[in-house]
């Protein structure tokens, strides 16, 4: 009898039951009993499908007769099939993952060099663009390596949301980098996830934030990491900003152990692993004694901070102004607002000026103001700041 013939008689869809007589659709329990009727089965069929239905209800093997698990044998052999189909299937293509290594990697330099209104929606893409990718059919190994992109495509983000100023959007892309890392079960990611949570929160006002922030990514990274230095140098800025003195030079001086760990290290570490870990322990020191009131050791970290930046010229552009507004806030402290209102134009100079240099700004602008009401430095940088403030407003708004 032919396919169509059966079909017909069943009835059926003859596509249907021909994808049932491969193996790679079950009949329903009717079906079963009108085919076997109809082949002469003598029940065999009928008698397989509700034993197929109890095994599935009860999760448990039933007794079989010897034809009916030769049938679920035979059966079966198309069911894996299936499965190692479905296991391969995928709409990954071969080229996939090395285009999305260059974009990451193109991202990644772009950040430091190019504003970051223009890089967020082109980062937004191509975030979009893997999470399609993951939610559709690719391999196991295949989702996993997409959630490592996903990861570093929404670290990108959160810190470009961090540069133009919008704490929400900067923690929740942190946060996604943090959840598809842990998913994917890459520990450095989750820290550099923690890393800019940490950030975020800072300057969000959120001091108890930054040092659990910290803490959560010192878990997930190895001592000799890099992020081991950043990370505890982070959680030093949070006791800073509390005022915790003891807790923030403790912090301080292990950041300085294992940078000069890090240093002695002879390996394949990435090349900007040393510039880093330079940068976290001094930048972030120098802001911390910025914050404890200590100008004198403020201003001693600060120079060397700028002296790393400049001997990296370019690296980092808004970190650099940073500094140069540490090193002007503790000038200032020790009565020097002359070449304290220099550094401070210096910076507003600088060519990535995002919302984090605008904050620190605003934080020299008032001690200017505060400390030297009528110097005539101090004054011409109070209106180089609110031009900048202004121009800024305005395109924003």
């Amino acid at each position: 009898m032919s396919l169509r013939e059966a079909a017909r008689r069943a009835p059926c869809d003859s596509g249907y039951l021909s994808k049932v007589a491969r193996g790679t659709r079950r009949p329903s329990g009717d079906l079963a009993g009108r085919l076997d009727e109809m082949l002469g089965a003598e029940g065999t069929l009928a008698a397989l499908a509700a034993t197929r239905r109890d095994v599935l209800k009860l999760g448990l093997a039933a007794p079989l007769t010897p034809e009916a698990l030769r049938l679920v044998l035979a059966e079966s052999a198309g069911d894996a099939m299936e499965f190692t189909a479905d296991a391969a299937a995928t709409a990954v293509g071969r080229g996939t993952f090395a285009q999305l290594d260059a974009v990451a990697a193109g991202l990644d330099r772009a950040y430091s060099a190019q504003p970051p209104g223009g890089l967020f929606p082109l980062t937004r893409h191509y975030r979009a663009r893997v999470q399609r990718l993951a939610s559709g059919p690719c391999t196991l190994a295949q989702k996993r390596e997409l959630y490592v992109y996903a990861a570093r495509l929404s670290e990108i983000l959160a810190w470009l949301a961090h540069d133009l100023g919008d704490p929400l959007a900067a923690h929740a892309w942190a946060a996604d980098c943090f959840e598809h890392a842990d998913q994917a079960g890459h520990g450095e990611l989750c820290g550099w996830a923690a890393d800019a949570m940490a950030s975020v929160a800072l300057y969000a006002g959120r001091p108890r934030r930054v040092i659990e922030a910290a803490l959560a990514g010192l878990a997930r990274v190895p001592a000799g990491h890099v992020l081991a230095v950043r990370l505890q140098a982070q959680a030093a800025r949070g006791h800073a900003r509390l005022g915790e003195r003891d807790a923030a030079a403790e912090l301080i001086t292990a950041a300085e152990g294992a940078a000069a760990r890090l240093a002695r290290r002879d390996d394949d570490r990435a090349p900007g692993d040393a510039l880093l870990a330079a940068f976290a322990v001094t930048s972030y020191p120098a802001s911390c004694y910025v914050w404890l009131g200590d100008f004198t050791a403020a201003a001693a970290y600060a120079r060397r901070a700028v002296e790393v930046h400049e001997s990296a010229r370019g690296s980092s552009p808004s970190r650099e102004a940073i500094a140069r507004i540490d090193l002007a806030i503790a000038l200032a402290g020790q009565g020097e607002p002359g070449e304290a209102a220099a550094l401070g134009c210096q910076a507003l100079s600088s060519p990535r000026v995002v919302d984090s240099v605008r904050a620190r700004a605003g934080d020299l602008d008032a001690v200017l103001a505060s400390r030297y009401p009528g110097q005539a430095d101090a004054a011409a940088f109070r209106d180089q700041h609110a031009q900048m403030t202004a121009a800024h407003r305005e395109i924003t708004a």
